[in-house]
């Protein structure tokens, strides 16, 4: 019992001492000790592009979780560089742009011979300069210091290329939204808190240690104390001791097999990445320090073993659900907010335990493991009456097992899971990829889960958003490089509902493909274009003769063309433009809607210290149908996926400084135009007036 009030005695007045302990370690005999490491700016360019790629291949309709995770992660790899000397095939095969044959094949090189330089990597089959180029950021052949083997007993070896980073931050909308404005009459609903969103995070890592707090405040929500924030993450942990691969303490995750059991991040799908995108990472067990504020564990876990590895963990953290009566919720909220005394009232009061292990074998031919967990709430979830709801979790309990499998038997490569929840339910997704001649792949991957599929916290991949159930479908992908300058890609998916999803009551089915045709006719020109078409079925109510209301199912139909160019004008002047046309035509709707946007981006550097991205974009859409996502570069380990409807223009400028290395300031200010409304927002968040604007301020210090 003692165990698990750790995060609740923490978390508590004092909790001002964690940060103040992060400073002091930190400043302590180590320091000199620390290796600083900056990112360089041909390695940051190759960073942004890839986290761009992997957001835009997000459905833009679905909520998604864990975008900062990624970002995180990405982020640390290219500041923490893989010794290829040394990493294993599982860490080498998380390094984007090389695949587990790839990975295998390094470790099998270097048992013949050290990598002196990370040109040898081109004797790698399959790894090109354009390979090289994506993968360079991430990797490195070490230097003589790495190779040195230190004692666990050595202040030196637990901060051994140790860095301390703070970040500071600050967010809002600069109109007066509705949430914010003084009650009109007694007992109307408004924001406890102010308009900002503040965000913080304490965190120190080395090689073998790693330390971190992290604390958000969402707009809406108080913050009456500087320590009084609504959501806080914390963990400590340790990695790379002898057997033990890490232990960790506080917050983390677990990202197991294809997703079907344990995926508790961000899990990208259907995009550019035609290939590999809808595969799933093997990252295992790791530690947490994101603020998204769902899908993630809090209590100790810890993963050992070489080959064979084993994973143990348990959870205990709060939740916040809707009282129906007395010990009766529905499920679980996953937004996260506590602003409205409604919020506020049902903030933390479920809670779920919740234990689990993972058991994986590595080996020549690929890795075998198997996952499984059992959950438990303190009160009792009813689904909801809607018909989407009828195979939704009831219970207390809740359980799922599975088995997954990567298997490389040249030149193919396989992969797949299988599991069962506890009430009988059935999800299973398994794939190959080929080579099909030179420079040409096929990725072919089947999935089925089952209707009353229980996985609450899977994130296969689909078609649908959020957990895996309810879906049948078949993807094919494939890509060509006719050369170096110029490559494509296709994919389509083949999916269909058995069950009634959300907004239908039969079942439904459709697809989705995607063509691109990319030129890189030089690292300072490129050019690309981008053709999607998704057809899914949805119901929608019509009268007949005798003037009764009847369902009738009918198509929803999207289609997408972009094209984008990218020219390095000068070494400081870079320039992006992009078009893209939308047509939609909704089930019921007698003619299609149209959408276009068009913008013009600049990045310019006027000093080696500060650079400044602006963008102007026009946008024009018949309805919310046509609407258009348009991805925006914004602050550290923040991600804009914009949606545009109506008629207007959208500008902003971010800037970036950059000081002696250890800080960072940014600063964004973005607004959008509207020429077709008198007010933005809706309920709580809606503002008078047709412009929207934003700002961000950001700091970041490293150590």
């Amino acid at each position: 019992m003692e165990s698990t009030r750790l995060p609740q005695l923490i978390f508590s007045k004092r909790l001002w001492f964690f940060p103040v302990l992060l400073m002091l370690f930190v400043s302590g005999p180590g320091l000199p000790l620390m290796a600083q490491q900056t990112i360089p700016p041909d390695s940051l360019r190759v960073l942004e592009r890839e986290l761009e790629w992997l957001l835009e291949q997000t459905e833009p309709d679905d909520e998604t979780e864990g975008q900062e995770d990624l970002a995180g992660f990405l982020l640390d790899l290219a500041s923490n560089p893989l010794n290829i000397n040394r990493a294993s095939v599982q860490e080498l095969a998380q390094v984007p742009g090389i695949s587990l044959a790839q990975a295998q094949a390094i470790v099998a090189r270097r048992g013949e011979k050290p990598f002196e330089s990370l040109e040898e990597l081109l004797q790698i089959r399959g790894i090109g300069r354009v390979s090289l180029d994506r993968i360079r950021p991430y990797v490195t052949v070490g230097s003589s210091a790495e190779l040195a083997r230190m004692l666990l007993t050595s202040p030196a070896y637990w901060t051994y290329r140790g860095r301390f980073e703070y970040i500071s931050r600050g967010q809002r909308v600069l109109e007066t939204q509705a949430g914010f404005t003084p009650p009109e009459f007694e007992g109307q609903t408004r924001y406890a808190g102010g308009p900002w969103r503040v965000y913080q995070r304490f965190n120190y890592r080395s090689r073998h240690l790693s330390l971190n707090l992290t604390q958000l405040k969402a707009p809406g929500e108080p913050l009456s104390r500087p320590y009084d924030f609504d959501f806080n993450s914390w963990h400590a942990g340790i990695q790379n001791v002898g057997m033990v691969r890490r232990f960790v303490v506080g917050d983390y995750g677990i990202w197991a097999g294809q997703g079907l059991v344990l995926h508790t991040g961000l899990g990208f799908g259907k995009g550019r990445d035609v290939s590999g995108g809808p595969l799933r990472a093997e990252r295992g067990l790791a530690p947490y320090q994101s603020s998204e504020q769902t899908r993630f564990m809090r209590g100790v876990a810890a993963t050992v073993g070489r080959q064979l590895q084993l994973t143990g963990f348990y959870s205990s953290r709060p939740l916040s659900a809707s009282v129906i009566d007395g010990e009766t919720i529905r499920f679980p909220s996953a937004s996260g907010f506590h602003r409205t005394p409604t919020e506020r009232e049902r903030r933390n009061n479920t809670r779920l335990d919740m234990a689990g292990g993972r058991i994986t074998y590595s080996g020549r031919y690929g890795m075998i493991g198997t996952t499984g967990y059992h959950a438990a709430y303190n009160r009792y979830i009813v689904p909801g009456d809607a018909l989407h709801n009828r195979y939704d979790f009831e219970g207390r309990q809740a359980s799922a097992f599975g088995a997954d499998y990567r298997l490389l038997l040249a030149p193919l490569y396989f992969f797949g899971e299988a599991a069962r929840s506890r009430n009988g339910g059935t999800g299973l997704i398994s794939g190959l990829q080929y080579p099909l001649g030179e420079g040409t792949d096929i990725t072919i991957i089947y999935r089925n889960y089952a209707r009353d599929f229980q996985s609450l916290f899977g994130s296969a991949f689909g078609e649908g958003s959020g957990r895996p159930r309810n879906e049948e479908g078949l993807y094919t992908g494939l890509t060509h490089r006719f050369s170096r300058l110029v490559s494509t890609g296709f994919y389509y998916d083949r999916f269909r509902f058995p069950a009634p999803r959300f907004g239908t009551t039969q079942a439904t089915s459709g697809y989705d493909m995607l063509g691109y045709l990319d030129f890189r006719f030089s690292r300072q020109f490129s050019v690309y274009f981008v053709a999607r078409s998704k057809i899914r079925e949805n119901d929608y109510e019509v009268t007949d003769a005798f003037g009764r209301a009847l369902m009738a199912r009918g198509q929803d139909a999207r289609t997408s063309m972009r094209a984008e160019a990218e020219y390095q004008v000068l070494p400081q002047l870079r320039l992006r433009t992009r078009a893209e046309w939308v047509r939609a035509r909704n089930r019921d709707a007698q003619s299609p809607d149209y959408g276009v946007l068009l913008f013009q981006d600049v990045r310019w550097n006027p000093l080696p210290a500060l650079t400044v991205d602006l963008r102007l974009a026009v946008f024009e859409t018949d309805s919310f149908a046509s609407r258009i996502f348009m991805y925006e570069n914004d602050l550290l380990y923040v991600f804009s996926n914009t949606m545009l409807s109506g008629t207007g223009q959208r500008a902003y400028a971010l800037l970036r400084y950059t000081t002696a290395s250890r800080f960072d300031f940014w600063l964004k200010y973005g607004l959008t135009v509207f020429e077709d409304r008198s007010t933005t927002g809706s309920g709580l968040t809606e503002a008078q007036g047709n412009v929207r604007s934003q700002i961000g301020l950001q700091m970041r210090v490293r150590i």
